[in-house]
């Protein structure tokens, strides 16, 4: 339950209501993040799983990308992120990535040399900065979805980027 009265709407739609000239901007990075990150769709979706999941966000896990076999994915891909001992189902860069979502929910503390030596490996710059936006998008749209216990009556599908 909301901790306050929230005007007639699902999702954010309410809270722009209250504070309109926030709504724009956020749904605007929200929807250029998803557009236009460099992320592998895998890579995204597992990273993005594990933070909904650590921040509690029901509306984020109950998320699904368009067209899950087409991206050789399903339920299973997403009900796994948060088991460690399934990680070894995930190619390299997917658990990478999963492990980068627990570390950047954790906060700076949980990133070290050996791990950064690790995600240089595998990821080009500008897909480090790509998860690192990505992860940041997720990590705080999903808590302000949690705290205020916003909710919509129809799962939320993305487009996966072009790229």
């Amino acid at each position: 339950m909301s901790p306050f009265d929230l005007p007639p709407g699902e999702g954010r739609a309410p809270l722009w209501q209250l504070c309109p000239e926030l709504g724009p901007a956020t749904e605007a990075f929200s929807a250029t993040v998803q557009a236009d990150t460099r992320l592998p769709v895998r890579v995204a979706e597992a990273a993005r799983m594990r933070v909904a999941e650590l921040n509690g966000c029901q509306v984020c896990r109950d998320t699904r990308v368009d067209d899950l076999a087409a991206h050789g994915m399903d339920e299973a891909f997403y009900t796994g992120v948060g088991d460690p001992d399934l990680r070894d189902r995930y190619a390299p860069e997917e658990a990478l990535a999963i492990e980068f979502a627990e570390r950047f929910v954790a906060g700076t503390q949980a990133f070290d040399e050996p791990f950064w030596s690790r995600m240089r490996a595998t990821f080009e710059p500008a897909e480090i900065v790509a998860l690192v936006v990505s992860t940041s998008k997720w990590l705080a749209l999903g808590r302000v979805n949690a705290v205020l216990d916003l909710a919509v009556a129809c799962p939320v599908r993305l487009s996966p980027s072009a790229r």
